[in-house]
């Protein structure tokens, strides 16, 4: 079952990466959704980008979503859920100063068992400087 979890995490991570991209490349043709400073950070100098996963009880599950769904298309969308195939859990990549910060972006039913992983980005340069002791 941990195997399952990690293999259907690997997934969703490769998912979130090409569909940013898309994303990303699609950014002049559609117009872009802003999300309230209150709810979501903007991207800054200092904003990390952390891997959200959240679970929540089988229970929780439409009282979370409802939360989610309060704030926004916007703030929804940045989610995927494993909801519908038994795995209760939210995955997300998010915007923000810190854990803590990212934390709070979450419903409070689910931040406590949320688990929150700071990613990077990394190009063929900045490889090529780790190898060099840069």
């Amino acid at each position: 079952m941990k195997a399952m979890k990690i293999l259907m995490t690997m997934i969703l991570v490769a998912g979130f990466m090409m569909s940013n991209g898309s994303a990303r490349s699609s950014k002049s043709s559609a117009k872009r959704m802003e999300i309230p400073e209150t709810k979501m950070s903007k991207t800054t100098a200092t904003t990390n980008t952390y891997l959200v996963t959240a679970p929540h009880t089988k229970e929780q599950c439409m009282a979370v979503m409802d939360d989610m769904k309060s704030k926004g298309d916007a703030y929804l969308s940045k989610f995927k859920f494993g909801c519908m195939s038994g795995d209760h859990t939210s995955y997300a990549f998010l915007e923000a100063a810190s854990e803590d910060a990212a934390r709070k972006m979450l419903p409070k039913d689910v931040q406590a068992n949320a688990k929150i992983e700071k990613v990077d980005v990394f190009t063929a340069k900045k490889i090529e400087d780790l190898h060099n002791g840069m």
